[in-house]
């Protein structure tokens, strides 16, 4: 009886073995893998407005290849599934990132643009304010290198630039913002001394 069970234990050990020993990787979902995150990586869209996302993907897929390296090829199998969802998210956010992007910078440039009416009609309003202590050339100088910065963010923003087209028009509202602003305290500070 002794020996009958240690034969099937012999038996079943050996099945295990075998079993465990013919286990194949994942190959077909560990190439898919591979195939998402390039796909990921080589669009552009992802790598200007998702890197965090599309780090997720590699770094998944790297935990992906080590399982397969160390034969736990379920966890590589599940960690395969894994890194085509991330890198299928890293594209939607990256596109996601575009539209935000293209409406961040036509409001930029939109209020932009109308600052530059508001500084220009205050600069009009000013040089008819007696006593006035205003740079005119100087306020002038910074107001054309706004508009300049704004153009440039048009510019930018019609080439499909809209991160330049985004920093362009950050940069150029502030300036006409403070051009306003320093045009203002001039006429109410001559408006005092009367």
């Amino acid at each position: 009886m002794k020996r009958h069970s240690l034969r099937i234990t012999g038996i079943l050990l050996l099945s295990l073995v075998v079993l465990f020993s013919c286990a194949k990787p994942p190959t077909a979902e560990m190439e898919a893998a591979k195939a998402a995150v390039a796909k990921a990586q080589a669009d552009t869209n992802a790598n200007l407005y998702a890197p965090e996302a599309l780090k997720r993907a590699a770094d998944s897929l790297a935990k992906m290849n080590t399982e397969a390296e160390a034969k736990r090829y379920d966890n590589a199998k599940a960690l395969a599934q894994e890194t085509i969802k991330l890198a299928d998210q890293a594209i939607a956010e990256g596109n996601a990132g575009l539209e935000r992007a293209k409406d961040e910078a036509a409001g930029l440039i939109a209020s932009g643009k109308s600052l530059v009416l508001e500084v220009t009609n205050a600069l009009n309003g000013a040089k008819k304010v007696a006593r006035i202590k205003l740079n005119f050339t100087q306020v002038t100088a910074q107001f054309n290198e706004a508009k300049t910065t704004l153009a440039a963010a048009e510019k930018d923003q019609s080439n499909s630039n809209y991160k330049n087209a985004i920093e362009k028009g950050n940069a150029a509202r502030t300036a006409l913002s403070d051009i306003l602003s320093t045009i203002s305290s001039a006429v109410q500070a001559a408006s005092k001394k009367k």
